[in-house]
């Protein structure tokens, strides 16, 4: 798990092959572009960058991402939208024979993937499946968990797309796919075998093989980037298959969620935003037990309280991150006790 910042020799657009870019809060919020987005990604695939975009949502097709992508002026093929039902429909058809039958929870989307995987979609547990997979769609309805519940009991693997609890909306925010997953389990006393969102790793496994299409070269793991605007779904999934991570600020990390971040929530890197895949990274200097520099920044704790010398400088940020991350690492201490720079990025 990541313990402390890496640096780099070379700008991110060059350091990396693969860039596995989460989507609300990296790229867009909502129907709107996040600012600077557009422009740094067509930057960073004009220096050989490779692109794709990944995302828990399992209701939206491809095609429907990548037109609103270009609607932002970037040049976006449907393949490059690694969604949750993509991922999903792969894991099934990989733990169950070809063209076994399969109960669906889930919107159109995800049954097409299922049906490019050669798998038969029943709408009757009575049709006995051999596997569930449960996704989000927002005209679900009980009969559609009933049954998921019923063939469950009788046998049937099950596979979800994501386990988000919560599903940000415009009037505030609802139920997620987690959360009617836990009616299901509860319901029968099963976990589902596999999750094929975020923070699972699946998701970026599938993405680095889904690059390497007609005849293109496995892009190693080493070379591939997982970025996010949360710890806990980006970033741990970016840990948990080993994939170095990089966090921009521009949707819901803050830095106090990173300061005080525990190991597996930890990125490889910190931005402000997309543009620094244009720049090299910075390594982090540990002067003292109490004191980190970045570059010209600096962080230290005095007492009971954690100093920056610019509150305004991604470098301090950097800086005071290394300092916390080691503090609570090495010297034990509950940095959530401390007093904690308000920085204005």
């Amino acid at each position: 798990m990541q313990t402390v910042l890496k640096a780099t020799e070379k700008p991110i657009e060059q350091a990396y092959g693969l860039a596995l870019l989460d989507l609300d809060g990296v790229v867009y919020r909502g129907k709107n572009p996040v600012d600077y987005a557009s422009e740094s990604i067509t930057k960073a695939q004009q220096a050989g960058m490779t692109v794709e975009y990944t995302t828990n949502n399992s209701s939206r097709y491809q095609q429907t991402v990548a037109d609103q992508l270009r609607g932002f002026g970037l040049e976006v093929d449907a393949w490059q939208i690694i969604t949750s039902s993509v991922v999903a429909a792969r894991m099934v058809a990989r733990a169950v024979p070809k063209g076994a039958k399969v109960y669906v929870v889930g919107a159109g989307h995800l049954r097409e993937e299922l049906d490019k995987q050669g798998l038969v979609i029943v709408e009757h547990v009575e049709d006995d499946p051999v596997a569930v997979i449960q996704g989000w769609y927002p005209q679900i309805d009980w009969n559609e968990l009933a049954n998921a519940a019923f063939a469950i009991e009788r046998g049937a693997k099950y596979f979800v797309t994501n386990r988000d609890l919560t599903l940000p909306r415009e009037l505030g925010i609802a139920p997620g796919c987690g959360s009617l997953i836990n009616a299901v389990v509860t319901a029968t006393g099963v976990e589902p075998i596999a999750s094929a969102g975020k923070p699972e790793s699946a998701m970026y496994d599938e993405a680095r093989l889904l690059a390497s299409h007609d005849g293109a070269t496995l892009v190693p793991k080493d070379q591939c980037l997982a970025i996010g605007d949360r710890l806990d779904t980006d970033i741990e999934a970016g840990n948990r298959g080993g994939y170095d991570s990089l966090v921009v600020l521009t949707g819901v990390a803050d830095p106090k969620q990173l300061m005080l971040a525990v190991s597996h929530l930890r990125p490889t890197y910190i931005a402000r935003d997309l543009r620094d895949l244009h720049e090299t990274m910075p390594a982090p200097v540990q002067v003292s037990k109490t004191e980190w520099e970045c570059e010209s920044a600096s962080a230290q704790l005095a007492g009971n309280e954690v100093r920056v010398s610019d509150s305004a400088d991604i470098n301090a940020l950097r800086a005071a991150c290394s300092l916390l991350w080691n503090l609570a690492d090495s010297e034990g201490i509950d940095t959530a006790t401390l007093r904690l720079p308000d920085f204005r990025l």
